[in-house]
């Protein structure tokens, strides 16, 4: 199996530790729009490009749920190095706008080793149908300014930014 492919998957210590990330109180108050069935694949990736470890952050029951397999159908695809997963994992942060800000300079990051890359793999429609821009509700003002401050202040502009992203 080719170990750059999006079924590579292990238990590991990443899955375990973000499942408790996910369990935790602002966690379940983030992500409290998103609809049960939603699938955000996370990909622990090497400097080089080799998968370390893949699981599914998901909801059931109205629960947040981490398992260590790949999406069935992601709606969003995070590739991280371990690095930025260490920094999301250790983040004292306990309000969802500071969360929010602080997963989004990584995502902005030019130090790849700190980057997170977001790839969305559901249209506008879909990814509304399925609740996350409550996500990005939950962070509030301290969220929505800083999206503004990158351009993203309005509908338009998030259509506009996932129809790039879709299309890449």
């Amino acid at each position: 199996m080719d170990p750059n492919d999006s079924h590579v998957s292990t238990r590991g210590a990443f899955s375990t530790r973000f499942n408790e990330y996910f369990s935790r109180e602002v966690a379940q108050k983030a992500a409290k729009s998103l609809a049960d069935g939603v699938e955000i694949e996370f990909r622990i990736r090497e400097s080089d490009g080799t998968v370390k470890e893949t699981f599914v952050f998901t909801k059931a029951g109205g629960q947040n749920v981490v398992r260590p397999t790949p999406a069935e159908d992601p709606q969003l695809l995070f590739n991280l190095t371990p690095f930025a997963a260490e920094a999301i994992l250790t983040d004292p942060a306990t309000e969802i706008g500071v969360i929010g800000v602080n997963i989004a300079k990584l995502a902005v990051s030019p130090d790849a080793n700190k980057r997170v890359s977001i790839q969305f793999k559901s249209g506008f429609l879909g990814l509304f149908s399925k609740g996350y821009f409550g996500v990005l509700s939950a962070g509030g003002s301290q969220f929505g300014a800083f999206l503004a401050s990158k351009g993203l202040n309005g509908m338009g502009a998030i259509k506009a930014v996932l129809k790039k992203f879709k299309s890449e």
